[in-house]
């Protein structure tokens, strides 16, 4: 029989709360016989109702407990409740594990227990009972112990993986990378000294040679190999179009640069990491640009006498940020929905429908199957392979990033590329007296090892902040900064140090430019003075929040957030207002509309917190500039680049191969105009960049990606022997 808790101990690391398994120390919870993961702030909540078992826990002590000198509102209780419950697999209506007390708080009501084991079943034994039977009793009951601690446990990886050594060690990035289906070879897709365009190279790992295999002053990119390896199949980029092509591979290596060229089809100038992926004999899938997002599509192929594109079609309604399919047809599908970033598994030789397996505020790209099933790996700021019960495998920490990956399919090996990205901000100062904007001044505002990031303008043009961001150094750790730059001071001064868990998203400037509101990637807002230079949690614990603005006379911010009626309600928002002076937040009004953009409202006046604003921008550009340029090329342009609006115009930059190019829509003129170019880029980094301007569009200031430097690592996988 289970032993009764009623305290919970320091040591608490597993109790069993009615029929579901509860573990503090790995953040699981074991629903249904389904590990699933749990978020710390969840399982804070449960331990304070555990602690108060048997008694109803108000709300403002578990504002108190939970969130600790932030101020938030009641409606976050409200929502990690619900979270809870949700995790538990509770109804309010009829609730076995946290019952509502009204106008009071929150009662845990569910019988909780030790977590049981198999021994504690084995009935004792009797002064009748021989030796034997109670030596058996024993051995049998010690068996089944172990063997349900086993099952409890979290799952051991099979795999431990050693570092091996550095492929490449040449100047610019090696990224794209594939391996052979017998794992020979590993492909890649090098960028020469310009970072202008990549090359076509393969690493031979029997003769530990890198072989250059394309090198045609064009830009050949995303190499993939035939399923029988005879085949290798990659992007032709041009400054004005690109084709998918493949060579034979079949003969030595060393001629491979001189095999025939033949042309599958035409394909879209889009922006990068887009791979293709050949999952049998005739299909290549790949992403295409069609209705304003990303689709998958699949290509059908003929080889007799020459390979020849048989018909392309869309595939299912995915919007893939990147993907790759198995040997079994089994995709898993990198998405992205209200903020919310999903890691799916699809089977495309079925009903094409989605099985949420990783769910995060953080893309976590690169993304790939493992060599084994039920695994994948995710890149990134580390390498980490995972199980489909959401154990994680820490493999690498590189001292940058990880900008791709790939599996050995024969070995398990895995390559990878890591390094660093220098991204530096630049500001110009426009003259708009003459019939087309002018350039009067142009500087670099920031020059640091790190990246710099996410600037903002203050509306006057005065002044400018910006995130400084160290993904990982040589502590181990990530360092992410806020500065400040006035135009008439020299030099930036550092306004803020944030705290690890703050992911940012973007900087708003006060319209008398002494206060900036940052806001981060989990819907949480803070208010930097910068005077002060103090770091103030001002909102915090809403699944929604929307509209975010200043008031006038910078003494308010307000802003809309979503109030949850009841299981059975429709959602409403809210409109809630925070005092500077007073430090407090209030409820304006209840059950209001949500704000977009209208009369009232119009886009320039709209800013990153409108949950609609890049959908507005996107929807009005591709209006405009519809007969000026391709849609499938300006698209993928704002999804990398966010452009900025201010009253008169909006900034955008468009992508045309690896060149960046500044432009200018002039809303009042209806008028397109080139304003200069931005430098290359080459890869994405999955990092945000975007343009800033002052309301007048004389101050503007854009990131830049000045370099990006990246190496080939190998670590070797070895099995793990059992104890």
């Amino acid at each position: 029989m289970c032993k009764k808790r009623t305290m919970p101990t320091p040591e608490l690391k597993q109790l069993l709360l009615n029929d579901v398994l509860v573990d503090f120390t790995a953040l699981k919870v074991k629903v249904a016989g389904r590990w699933c993961a749990v978020e710390a702030k969840q399982l804070m909540l449960l331990k304070l109702l555990l602690e108060h078992q048997g008694q109803a826990v108000p709300r403002d002590i578990i504002m108190d407990k939970i969130w600790p000198e932030v101020v938030v509102s009641d409606n976050s209780v409200s929502q990690l409740v619900t979270q809870l419950r949700k995790s538990l697999k509770d109804d309010k209506n009829t609730a076995l594990f946290i019952r509502t007390v009204p106008r009071v708080g929150y009662q845990l009501i569910a019988q909780v227990s030790d977590a049981p084991t198999l021994l504690d079943k084995v009935t004792p034994a009797t002064p009748r009972t021989s030796v034997l039977f109670i030596t058996l009793g024993l051995i049998f009951g010690t068996i089944i112990t172990l063997v349900s601690q086993y099952l409890l446990a979290p799952k051991a990886p099979s795999l431990n993986y050693e570092y091996q050594s550095r492929i490449t060690s040449a100047p610019g990035a090696e990224v794209f990378l594939r391996y052979s289906p017998n794992g020979r070879y590993l492909a890649f897709s090098q960028s020469n000294e310009q970072q202008s365009q990549f090359d076509l190279a393969v690493y031979d790992q029997q003769s530990k040679t890198v072989h250059s295999i394309k090198n045609s002053g064009y830009s050949e990119e995303a190499p993939v190999w035939s399923p029988d390896g005879k085949w290798l199949a990659y992007f032709r980029y041009d400054p004005l179009s690109c084709d998918i092509r493949v060579i034979p591979v079949s003969n030595a290596i060393e001629t491979w640069r001189l095999s025939p060229e033949f042309k599958l089809t035409r394909c879209q100038q889009r922006h990068g990491p887009t791979k293709l992926h050949w999952v049998d004999e005739n299909t290549i899938y790949t992403t295409h640009w069609q209705d304003e997002q990303p689709r998958l599509v699949k290509y059908t192929l003929a080889f007799t006498p020459t390979p020849t594109l048989l018909e392309q079609q869309i595939v299912g309604d995915f919007k893939p940020i990147t993907f790759d399919i198995n040997k079994h047809n089994k995709m898993l599908l990198l998405e992205k929905d209200q903020g919310w970033f999903s890691v799916s598994e699809v089977d495309l030789t079925q009903s094409l429908k989605r099985t949420e397996i990783k769910r995060s505020r953080h893309s976590h790209a690169p993304l790939l199957f493992d060599s084994e099933d039920n695994y994948y790996w995710l890149g990134d700021d580390a390498l980490r392979r995972y199980d489909y019960q959401g154990n994680e495998q820490l493999v690498h920490q590189p001292l940058g990033f990880v900008a791709d990956l790939a599996v050995n399919p024969q070995t398990g090996d895995i390559a990878h590329a890591e390094g660093q990205a220098r991204v530096n901000l630049y500001q110009i100062e426009l003259d708009f007296t003459q019939d087309l904007p002018q350039i009067r001044n142009a500087v670099q505002l920031s020059s640091s090892a790190r990246m710099d990031i996410l600037p903002a303008v203050s509306p006057d043009g005065q002044q400018s902040a910006f995130i400084s961001l160290q993904r990982r150094g040589i502590t181990g750790f990530t360092h992410i900064e806020v500065w400040l730059k006035h135009k008439q001071r020299k030099t930036a001064n550092l306004i803020a140090t944030l705290p690890s868990d703050i992911t940012p998203k973007y900087l708003l400037f006060s319209p008398n430019g002494d206060n900036v509101l940052l806001a981060d990637e989990q819907q949480n807002v803070y208010l930097i003075n910068t005077f002060s230079r103090r770091l103030v949690p001002i909102i915090s614990g809403f699944e929604q929040l929307n509209a975010v603005h200043w008031s006038p006379d910078s003494h308010s911010i307000y802003y809309q957030v979503k109030k949850q009626q009841s299981t059975n309600e429709q959602a409403q928002w809210q409109d809630w207002r925070y005092d500077i002076q007073q430090m407090s937040n209030s409820l304006v009004a209840d059950s209001v509309k949500f704000e977009t953009l209208d009369e009232e409202h119009p886009l320039w006046q709209l800013n990153s917190s409108y949950l609609e604003h890049d959908l507005h921008l996107r929807t009005y550009l591709s209006a405009v500039l519809e007969q000026q340029l391709p849609l499938a090329q300006l698209l993928p342009s704002l999804e990398l680049f966010k452009p900025a609006v201010f009253k008169h115009g909006i900034y955008y930059v468009l992508r045309q191969g690896h060149q960046l190019l500044l432009y200018c829509y002039l809303t009042e003129q209806k008028r397109n105009v080139f304003i200069k170019e931005l430098g290359v880029y080459g890869y994405d980094i999955d990092i945000n960049l975007n343009i800033s301007s002052s309301t007048d569009g004389r101050q503007v200031v854009f990131s830049q990606v000045d370099g990006i430097e990246t190496d080939i690592l190998l670590h070797k996988a070895v099995k793990v022997v059992s104890p």
